[in-house]
């Protein structure tokens, strides 16, 4: 009898002051975005070897978001989230995400795309065996992200 009670005493005091556990929760952060090379960790860009970047954007921020490239240009391929950077000196380019309308096959309506398109943004003025990537948030005004890689054949 004396043990049982000192066993309920110390099973009771045991699960009072034990902690529960705390749960961890993750927030989906959509303001992030990402550049970075496919293959390489180094910061030169080579010429079929590693000249494909991942460029990732969600979707809430591709309407604000420019990319100017000085002595190159970004081509898209044919997944949305890798691009190509197309050593181009002497010129200056500008990236930015449009909407593109494609008929939706599992409905009769239509389905909203974004698209990336470069343009011509004039004669670059930076080195020429070097390439300036910046991506701008037009919606706050600021850079987010500045990269300058070297270029090599």
């Amino acid at each position: 009898m004396k043990y049982i009670f000192y066993f309920s005493i110390f099973f009771v005091s045991g699960n009072i002051i034990s902690q529960t556990p705390g749960k961890i929760k993750f927030q989906k952060n959509s303001n992030l975005i990402y550049f970075f090379s496919k293959n390489s960790t180094t910061d030169s860009v080579v010429k079929s070897k590693s000249d494909v970047f991942y460029l990732v954007v969600p979707d809430s921020l591709k309407r604000f978001v420019t990319v100017y490239v000085e002595n190159g240009k970004l081509l898209k391929t044919t997944n949305d989230s890798l691009v190509r950077l197309n050593y181009m000196p002497g010129l200056k380019y500008e990236s930015q995400y449009v909407i593109n309308e494609m008929p939706d096959s599992g409905t009769k309506g239509f389905k909203k795309v974004f698209d990336l398109i470069s343009l011509i943004d004039g004669p670059s003025s930076y080195q020429k065996n070097r390439i300036l990537v910046k991506i701008i948030n037009k919606k706050e005004e600021k850079v987010v992200i500045e990269n300058v890689f070297l270029y090599r054949e």
